[in-house]
């Protein structure tokens, strides 16, 4: 064999090996970059949702979306469907800014007409710099740069590991995964125990410490708003955003009072709620002050993550119309209630849970 046939033999070779290795993880996209999966079961977890939640968004047939934290992932879609109207995904981002739920209504909004938002509201998400994810995301997957897609193509995790994991499943589909993705309920235990664990609660001499009377947004939750809520409520007048304050357990607000945080927070979320009342495509729910759960630590896995029964409540109560703010002063009595029983529990110590 000459020379030039060998290099030719070679550069074919090289090309069919690369032409191979993009049709086959073009055609079994573990990630649904391009479609979406019907012969075999995604290997969806929570690890990878940044990834997942590109295919999900683009690939996925639906017309309303779940937007959240962890607080929103034991959420089941087909409820919301029927309680609420549409058809519903989850596109989480555990532990994330609200700049990365803007990315995730970013894609949803740039590829679907959108009925509905439910979109769960950690005031944490908002402390963080409004154009700083603080989950860092594959860009490749989330834009229309199919170049830039090779990171996807010849990745050594996708061609060993996630495409294996999807030929393992293959001739499978498991019609619930839409509900079931990024659920992780029964993964741990529930109860006192847990939702305590790690915080020292004692007993100390308390005084009420009343909210101002006007809140007025600082200038990060402000931009927050400004950057990452307001665009897509103002440039989508037909789309129903639903937005509600998880019910943390009372440990967390006691959590949050030993790090001087607690007054802050709580004059932050009642100007979120000022902020937005005014638009008609927005309802507010606030289920923080729901007594029966925040101080029942069995619905908790820590101070903060409560049970997939919670969720289900959630929506129900969503559905009725009940847990509505339709006022500052709504949320402000709320409030109340929130520091009402933080100062209970700072002056009975941990024999505030007694049963």
């Amino acid at each position: 064999m000459t020379r030039k046939r060998w290099a030719l033999l070679t550069v074919t070779l090289l090309i069919g090996a690369l032409v191979s290795m993009i049709a086959l993880v073009a055609l079994v996209d573990p990630f649904q970059i391009y479609h979406q999966a019907t012969m075999y079961t995604p290997p969806i977890t929570n690890d990878t949702q940044n990834y997942f939640n590109a295919g999900i968004a683009k690939s996925y047939d639906y017309d309303s979306v779940i937007i959240g934290s962890s607080m929103t992932e034991n959420f089941t879609p087909s409820q919301l469907d029927e309680l609420l109207g549409g058809h519903f995904i989850k596109l989480p981002i555990n532990a994330a800014s609200a700049f990365n739920h803007k990315q995730m209504m970013d894609l949803a909004f740039g590829t679907h007409d959108v009925r509905t938002i439910l979109y769960g509201i950690d005031i944490e998400a908002l402390t963080h710099f409004y154009k700083t994810p603080k989950c860092e995301m594959p860009e490749y997957l989330y834009d229309d740069n199919l170049f830039n897609d090779t990171q996807y193509w010849f990745n050594k995790s996708v061609l060993l590991s996630y495409i294996p994991k999807c030929l393992r499943t293959l001739g499978q589909h498991d019609e619930a995964q839409r509900d079931t993705m990024y659920n992780w309920g029964s993964l741990y235990p529930y109860g006192r125990d847990a939702a305590l664990r790690g915080i020292t609660i004692s007993p100390e001499e308390v005084a009420q410490s009343p909210l101002q009377e006007d809140p007025t947004l600082t200038q990060q939750f402000k931009l927050n708003i400004e950057h990452n809520y307001l665009p897509y409520i103002e440039g989508h007048p037909d789309t129903e955003f639903i937005f509600f304050f998880p019910p943390y357990s009372l440990v967390r607000w006691y959590e949050l009072y030993a790090q001087g945080m607690l007054h802050d927070f709580l004059v932050q979320k009642e100007a979120i709620v000022k902020q937005l009342l005014p638009y008609e495509n927005v309802r507010i729910y606030d289920y923080q002050a729901r007594l029966d759960w925040i101080t029942d630590l069995d619905n908790y896995i820590d101070s903060g993550h409560y049970g997939p029964w919670i969720n289900d409540e959630i929506i129900r109560m969503i559905a009725a119309d009940q847990g509505r703010v339709a006022s500052v002063a709504k949320a402000q009595e709320n409030d109340a209630v929130i520091i009402e029983h933080v100062n209970l529990l700072r002056a009975a110590g941990p024999d505030y849970f007694a049963e």
